[in-house]
């Protein structure tokens, strides 16, 4: 019997025979099986044929199955034959074992007729039974999984089954298999219990199907795929069924041996080995018509249409899945396993269900949708959100002849590489090189690499990491025995040209030494000289470009070296990634760290020269990437400083640099980084980006402007600050734009080098005498500034604020402000935004709370640069009174202070006042200053012309003594304070009489500290001489009365004492409120007397009716109130400010 699995007019001339033969049996033809006369009844032989029904229907079993259905009495074990066909018949997967199935059912269908078949098709009708929801909800989701497949398996077995039988004439309808339901004949036993457990079977479930006239494979599929309409089951199994019979049921032709050819129009001809199948039309003419053949592809092409719909949204999901991927592994450089392994089965499922599909669309002759044609306008948002610079352009985003460089030197150092064929003869190329290898060596030397070899000459990692590199990455041709040179005069000239490698500086030296090279080419030679250029040594780091270049010359003709180079390098950075960084000690290894550098540097520069591929690099970025710890950090940063740049710039390489930077961006926003990592990233990132920005516009200045600028900004220091000052002296001061110019540059003080600000203030106070409301404006403004800066006290303008004091306090120093200025500006720097001026613990103030210390640091400042001058006289009560209500300031601060503030703090006090009792709490700090205050007001003076001179010997620092010539001279003279200003005034008459250049020699070193040691030393001894001449000249004259006013010092009532709370409120009020001294007889006055060099001071009481006393306390009186007076003005103004 010919075998009908394997040929199709086979297949079809069987299927016919067994029509016949079925279609009699439902007729109820007898005795069409040809049976033995006696039929074996024996128990034995008739339990092992339900065994091999059950477990062995195949096409090896088929002749053992056929025979003993002859043969064997199987009537009392009908049930029991049913049921294990049915468990049997749904293991049949294959071809062949599906025709032996076909014959085994009808030889049963032949011999038992009604009583056999329908309970059999009601049982294969179970087959296709899907499971409840109730019965799904018990179930994991493997679980789940394992059974849609195994059922989806059983069910296309099933159904190929079914079909077959149908077209054999076993299966007809549902309609039978209902009928045998109906009328209870369901075969109930061990065995067909068990079947219908694991197959879901049920009376409702698995018997109604369909009650039409339909035939059994039209009803199946119909149900099957009508309702599949979400997921797409039972697509493998439509496939499955178009595919092994569209030609039967759809009429599709089948072609053998498809090999087609096109003609030069385009049209397909076919070969003359093409045979078209023969009609099957009318092969089953009894089975199959062409209504039924309208019905099927009515189920199939419905069901096609809603799966393209299906595959396109699928797809649409998909893409969709997969840009937030993308957005999760730019974001947080890593994607969930959950999230990823749902994204591989989703794509999964969509190469299956495409490639199904296209079975069916073929079957059906339907185009597929084109799933991808949205896919090229999609524009990845994330690339979005980075601009990249250009490729083929240099960091200003314009194209030009350098392209990818910066200048032109780098271009030629990089591109500009000496052809050594025009240098050095073909042959010396070839030297020791291998023959080519023969086609039939080949597979020979394929054998020899086995998989334990190639593995050998990979990365060896050492795990302890305690042995350096050396050993490690040794070639695997590097011995000495290649590197032997049989011609010693050769070897040294090779040593010779590898001593000189460290000497290369230029590109005429490398192409020099690669010529060299080239007449010396040899095995040998080669490796002697990868072995040299490996290793750069290890200070010198400038050397990489310069080895770069010279194995780039040589790459192009002898690339041996770069490959082995290559390799070596390869091998390094893996192995260095997984060292050790960290000694046992807890500090970093040196070692490593500078190996890593020298490592990815010389990488960085062979990928400028494209001596190593492009895919090598972002491997190596890519495992930097994943790591991304803080050595992987420090490592990229050097990476993308020598060779980032070029790679974005490049045309080929721009696209995946821009991914890697977006990647490197998005994990250093992701993780938790230090300060340091964070701004290595950022500084690579943006070197090799550079942000685009447009050109800085150059603000247009005059040419005034520009020249006052480069004096200040330019020229002014310590031995050109005379230059300047002439500069400025011979500017235009009558033209409104110069002066303000020169106002806007000393204005502007924090411009200026913070070094440079007593030289400014110097030239300011040379400019003094000669322009009055230039200094008046300058000073103003600097008030006005500090002010500003405490009414907005915003963190950007610290810098200036310290500036501004530092200034101020320097105008001190250079005498163009006097002392006042310096108290009340220090007092408004504590005071202002307090209420009524007082700072108080525990009070919130906006413009000055309690944890910020800013406003210590600006008083700090204006003290150390003028302060240490307030050492006598009414300046050193002042300076006293202030430290105490200083101290007083700081408890109101949140403490501990600061550590810096703390130490300013201290380092000021011990500048200013060592002997200071500091403070140690809040109530220390108030006893002090209610002290301070008591003391500083009960011994006020109202001889403001003493506390003047006070000042200004003080702010002078120098002793003005000189001997007296008339030593025998034993009288005392008495010289009152009159003719001490007289004798002033005369002296700066005298000073003014000399010429201009005198002038502002003086001006210039009237800074104290300062001033030039020669000019004083001579200003003194004629001083002195003139001195000592006035007093020879008046020795001899006679003296006239006594009649000028004598100091007096008035003797004061005791005042109230007041509080620190009512200190600041009351300071306006206390000269008022002090009582005038009773009348008395006589009123007290001070004489200074002085004998040689020795002065006195005597008291000596004058009546109060005199006309000395009364004239001297009506001028008193004059003075009080005319201060009084000034005083209501300035305190009127700033109430109104």
């Amino acid at each position: 019997m010919v075998d009908p699995s394997n040929d199709e007019d086979s297949r079809q001339q069987r299927r016919a025979a067994l029509l016949k033969l079925n279609a009699a049996a439902w007729a109820g033809k007898q005795d069409i099986v040809k049976t033995s006369g006696q039929l074996d009844s024996s128990l034995k032989k008739n339990t092992a044929f339900i065994k091999r029904l059950r477990t062995s229907v195949n096409a090896d079993n088929q002749g053992a199955l056929l025979k003993e259905i002859s043969t064997l009495s199987l009537e009392k074990y009908l049930s029991e034959i049913i049921g294990a066909a049915a468990e049997g018949l749904a293991k049949c997967r294959l071809t062949n074992d599906i025709w032996a199935a076909v014959e085994v059912t009808s030889a049963l269908h032949q011999r038992f007729g009604t009583a056999f078949t329908p309970i059999l098709m009601l049982y294969l009708l179970r087959g296709f039974a899907t499971p409840t929801k109730a019965q799904l909800s018990i179930l994991t989701p493997e679980q789940r999984e394992k059974e849609d497949n195994s059922r989806l398996v059983r069910q296309r077995g099933l159904l190929r089954l079914l079909t077959e039988y149908w077209f054999c004439g076993i299966a007809r309808t549902s309609e039978d298999a209902r009928l045998a339901a109906d009328s209870g004949a369901s075969v109930e036993t061990k065995s067909s219990s068990r079947s219908k457990g694991n197959a879901f079977a049920s009376h409702q479930n698995g018997a109604q199907l369909n009650a039409a006239a339909d035939p059994i494979p039209l009803e199946v599929l119909s149900e099957l795929l009508g309702t599949d309409t979400k997921e797409y089951t039972y697509l493998p199994l439509a496939a499955a069924f178009v595919k092994n019979f569209g030609s039967e049921i759809l009429g599709v032709s089948k072609i053998r041996g498809e090999r087609q050819e096109v003609n030069s129009d385009g049209t397909l001809v076919q070969t003359e080995d093409k045979q078209e199948a023969p009609n099957t039309a009318e092969t089953y003419e009894g089975v199959m018509n062409e209504e039924l053949r309208r019905k099927f592809r009515a189920v199939l092409d419905a069901y096609n249409k809603s799966l393209q719909d299906f595959l396109v949204k699928q797809h649409r999901s998909i893409k969709e899945q997969e840009k937030r991927n993308n957005a999760a592994y730019m974001r947080s450089g890593e994607i969930f396993e959950d999230r990823k392994s749902t994204f591989e089965k989703m794509v999964k499922s969509e190469e299956k269900m495409i490639a199904n599909a296209q079975v069916l669309a073929d079957a059906l002759d339907m185009e597929m949708p084109d799933i991808t044609q949205e896919d090229g306008k999609e524009v990845s948002a994330l690339s979005a959100q980075f601009s990249f610079t250009k490729a083929g352009v240099n960091s200003s985003g314009e194209a030009s002849d350098l392209g990818i460089w910066e200048d032109e030197d780098q271009k030629k150092f990089y591109e500009d590489l000496l052809d050594l064929r025009l240098r050095v003869p073909q042959e010396f190329f070839n030297v020791g090189k291998k023959p080519p290898i023969k086609d039939g060596e080949k597979s020979d030397r394929r054998e020899d690499q086995s998989p334990e070899r190639e593995r050998e000459e990979e990365v060896k990692t050492d795990d302890d990491g305690d042995e350096f590199l050396d050993e490690d990455l040794a070639l695997v041709d590097d011995n000495d025995e290649a590197a032997a040179i049989p011609n010693q005069s050769i070897g040294a000239q090779v040593d010779l040209i590898i001593h000189r490698l460290p000497d290369m500086n230029s590109r005429d030296t490398i192409d020099q030494l690669a010529i060299d090279f080239c007449y010396l080419n040899s095995k040998a030679s080669r490796v002697r000289l990868i072995r040299a250029v490996q290793s750069i040594p290890k200070t010198r780091q400038d050397l990489i470009p310069m080895y770069s270049r010279f194995i780039a010359t040589l790459n192009k003709y002898i690339p041996d070296i770069g490959t082995e180079v290559v390799k070596y390098l390869q091998r390094e950075f893996k192995i260095l990634v997984r060292k050790r960084t960290v000694t046992s000690s807890g500090g970093p290894d040196r070692a490593v760290v500078e190996a890593r550098t020298r490592n990815i540097r010389y990488i960085a520069e062979l990928v400028k020269f494209k001596v190593i591929p492009n895919h090598v690099i972002f491997n190596c970025i890519k495992i930097l990437l994943d790591g991304f710890g803080r050595h992987e950090i420090e490592t990229l940063s050097n990476l993308l400083d020598s060779c980032g740049r070029f790679l974005l710039r490049t045309e080929e390489t721009h696209e995946t640099m821009g991914q890697m930077l977006q990647i490197m961006w998005k994990k250093k926003s992701a993780q938790n980084l230090d300060a340091r990592e964070r701004i290595l990233l950022e500084n690579a990132f943006y070197y090799v980006n550079p942000p685009e920005r447009p050109a800085i516009v150059q603000k247009e200045r005059s040419v005034i402007e520009q020249y006052v600028r480069k004096l200040v900004f330019v020229d002014l220091n310590k031995r050109s600050y005379h230059h300047v000052l002439k500069q400025f002296r011979k500017l235009h001061w009558d033209d409104p734009e110069t002066v303000r110019v020169i106002d806007k540059a000393f204005t502007k003080i924090w411009k200026v080098k913070y070094g440079n600000i007593h030289l400014m203030t110097l030239i300011a106070s040379c400019l003094m005498k000669h322009h009055q409301e230039f200094i008046i404006r300058l000073v103003d403004s600097t008030l006005e500034h500090i002010r500003v800066g405490l009414e907005l006290n915003m963190f950007k303008y610290n810098q200036q604020r310290i500036a501004q004091v530092k200034y101020l306090g320097e105008m001190y120093n250079y005498r163009i402000v006097d002392s006042p200025t310096i108290f009340d500006t220090l007092y408004t720097i504590i005071g202002y935004g307090h209420e009524g001026g007082r700072p108080q613990p525990g009070r919130f103030t906006p413009l000055d709370p309690a944890d910020d210390y800013f406003r210590i640091r600006l008083v700090c400042t204006l003290l150390e640069t003028c302060a240490a001058y307030f050492d006598r006289g009414s300046a050193k009560k002042k300076l006293d009174l202030f430290l105490a209500f200083f101290q007083y300031y700081l408890f109101t601060k949140l403490t501990p202070l600061p550590m810096e503030i703390e130490f300013n703090v201290q380092d000021t006090l011990q500048m200013i006042r060592p002997t200071l009792r500091v403070c140690t709490n809040l109530e220390e700090a108030a006893t002090a200053l209610t002290e301070a205050m008591t003391a500083a007001f009960g011994e006020m003076e109202l001889n403001f012309e003493q506390e003047r001179e006070d000042e200004e010997d003080g702010r002078l620092e120098r002793a003005d003594e000189y001997d007296d010539d008339d030593a025998e001279d034993d009288e005392e003279d008495e010289i009152p304070v009159a003719d001490r200003e007289s004798a002033s005034s005369e002296e700066s008459s005298v000073e003014s009489s000399d010429d201009d250049e005198e002038e502002d020699d003086e001006e210039e070193d009237r800074g104290r500290g300062r001033s030039n040691p020669i000019e004083d030393e001579e200003f003194d001894r004629e001083f002195s001489k003139m001195l000592a001449e006035s007093l020879e000249s008046r020795k001899f004259e006679r003296r006239s009365a006594f009649d000028v006013p004598l100091p007096v010092m008035r003797s004061i009532q005791p005042q109230q004492h007041y509080s620190v709370v009512d200190m600041t409120a009351k300071n306006s009020e206390r000269l008022e409120n002090m009582r005038e001294p009773s009348p008395t007889k006589n009123v007290q006055f001070r004489v200074l007397t002085k004998k040689g060099n020795r002065q006195q001071i005597h008291t000596v009481d004058v009546p109060a009716d005199s006309a000395i006393a009364i004239s001297t306390r009506m001028k008193q009186k004059a003075e009080q109130e005319e201060r009084q007076r000034i005083k209501n003005l300035v305190l009127n103004y700033e109430r109104s400010g």
